[in-house]
């Protein structure tokens, strides 16, 4: 995001969810694998998606999935106020379906402006319990039920597949492990179809079809998951770019701001801002 005055934080207990609240004129991010809901408030938003214009309302929910990269400008240069949460990849199915083999980023939302009052406040006290001392048990609860409303009132989709052999899931799970354990090393296709059991032009089929994301997308989705922890935690940016495996501080900054809309840096000084 370009950002006025936006606050970033983290839920207790909840490592999956990123939170952002503030106002704002404009935003660009190129999701990596991440859904972000937001409620707009104050103003309106022009969003563009693609070939996509939309004219976001305040009270208006959005639910963006991975699909495609997507931005936001102030009406008439009047910035606007949004609650903003983002789901990680390989999260919202274990938030919100009873289908632990599922992957999220199979599911989409082809109408991503959502006109609910109902649904809107519910939000609205779901990003506020957010920021409040809880059990782990209690905020699980709030997100489970508000992402299976969500999922449900805004016609979410899941593409059609062809079916997955319990081999060919069993590999690409073994792949994805492969990955996330060797996140500072540049693995090949053909040290990955080998980790997995499975022939490497299948490998990518499946890491699409389950994932959504081709296998160098999601290693990059997960060392920006990683990194982002990295920095809450306070460590040094060349650090945490080094131990990401990135090939530099610079590289670490270009992917993250073109994920998030923000560099690294200001990303830490927003998480302070907020604690």
């Amino acid at each position: 995001m370009a950002i006025d005055d936006v606050r970033v934080w983290r839920p207790a207990h909840e490592s999956r969810v990123l939170l952002l609240a503030g106002r704002t004129q404009r935003y660009a991010i190129e999701p990596r694998g991440e859904y972000v809901f937001g409620l707009v408030t104050g103003q309106l938003m022009r969003s563009r998606r693609r070939g996509e214009r939309r004219l976001v309302r305040p009270g208006q929910l959005v639910a963006w999935d991975p699909s495609q990269a997507h931005a936001g400008t102030a009406v008439d240069g009047r910035p606007w106020t949004s609650r903003v949460m983002i789901v990680e990849i390989a999260d919202l199915a274990g938030l919100a379906s009873d289908d632990e083999t599922a992957l999220p980023a199979d599911v989409a939302f082809p109408q991503p402006v959502i006109t609910d009052a109902q649904l809107a406040g519910r939000f609205a006290r779901l990003h506020a319990a957010l920021r409040t001392p809880s059990t782990r048990l209690g905020h699980d609860e709030r997100l489970a039920e508000w992402l299976r409303a969500m999922l449900e009132r805004a016609g979410a989709v899941r593409p059609q597949r062809t079916s997955i052999s319990r081999g060919d899931d069993r590999g690409l799970r073994l792949a994805i492990d492969h990955l996330g354990d060797r996140l500072a090393y540049d693995v090949s296709l053909d040290e990955l179809a080998a980790a997995a059991g499975i022939g490497k032009f299948r490998l990518i089929r499946l890491f699409r079809q389950r994932t959504g994301l081709p296998p160098h997308a999601l290693q990059i989705a997960q060392r920006l998951r990683v990194a982002r922890r990295r920095l809450e935690a306070g460590e040094r940016i060349a650090d945490v770019a080094a131990a990401t495996g990135f090939a530099d501080q610079s590289h670490l900054h270009r992917h993250f701001r073109r994920s998030l809309g923000f560099t690294p840096g200001e990303y830490r000084r927003r998480l302070a801002s907020h604690s």
